[in-house]
């Protein structure tokens, strides 16, 4: 093991850097000892160590915002952690999203807008949803709308092909957004985890990079 960060009061402590586990943005750093990390991973909560209290803390045991835990990684030093969370309300005790003041979209789009889908169904019936209803309207339903879109982005597209100009751009773009949009909820909707769907593209994008190499080792 490296070095570690900081060693307080005989109690050696790592930093941790909570992230979105849908969204990726970053909502909070804390640090954990030895028992929080392993509680954290035993019992599927986040935990961390308090400074301040100088007590083991887990994150929402008073106000219920607490931290489902989906991932725990470690640095190539083993000296920082990285907690990939759900979380189950606001973050920051300041009732925001996160303790960072960065919308999550500008992190990245599309796992925003599907941590955007999941919040939707966590937070129950809410009839004057768009989300909600469409979720309640059936797979069927759903899968039309995914139609639907994406005949919308191939029609914006052809009009850039022949007229091109910003006002086009934009068009293309608000189309290309509820595609995405409807099949963050298709997905949803069928229990597909996006993160399934990144792995499988990743493991074409190796596969391709090695069908390149072959042929040029054989060239």
């Amino acid at each position: 093991m490296g070095y570690v960060q900081l060693i307080e009061n005989g109690r050696v402590l790592y930093p941790v850097v909570v992230q979105d586990y849908n969204t990726r943005a970053v909502l909070m750093v804390a640090f954990a000892d030895q028992e929080a990390l392993s509680l954290s991973e035993h019992t599927g909560w986040a935990h961390f160590f308090s400074r301040s209290r100088q007590q083991l803390w887990l994150k929402g045991e008073t106000s219920g915002h607490r931290l489902k835990m989906r991932a725990m990684l470690t640095d190539c030093d083993q000296d920082a952690w990285l907690y990939q969370v759900e979380p189950l309300g606001p973050v920051c005790h300041r009732l925001t999203p996160g303790c960072f003041d960065v919308e999550g979209a500008d992190a990245d789009p599309l796992h925003y807008v599907i941590g955007r889908v999941k919040e939707r169904l966590r937070t129950g019936p809410q009839p004057a949803s768009y989300t909600w209803r469409l979720l309640n309207q059936g797979t069927e339903r759903v899968a039309q709308k995914v139609g639907e879109e994406g005949l919308e982005v191939a029609l914006a597209a052809q009009a850039l092909t022949y007229e091109e100009g910003a006002e086009k751009r934009a068009m293309l773009a608000g189309e290309i957004a509820d595609l995405l949009y409807h099949l963050a909820v298709l997905a949803e909707k069928l229990n597909i985890d996006w993160h399934d769907v990144s792995a499988v593209l990743q493991a074409r994008a190796k596969e391709n990079s090695k069908d390149v190499h072959q042929r040029e080792s054989a060239e």
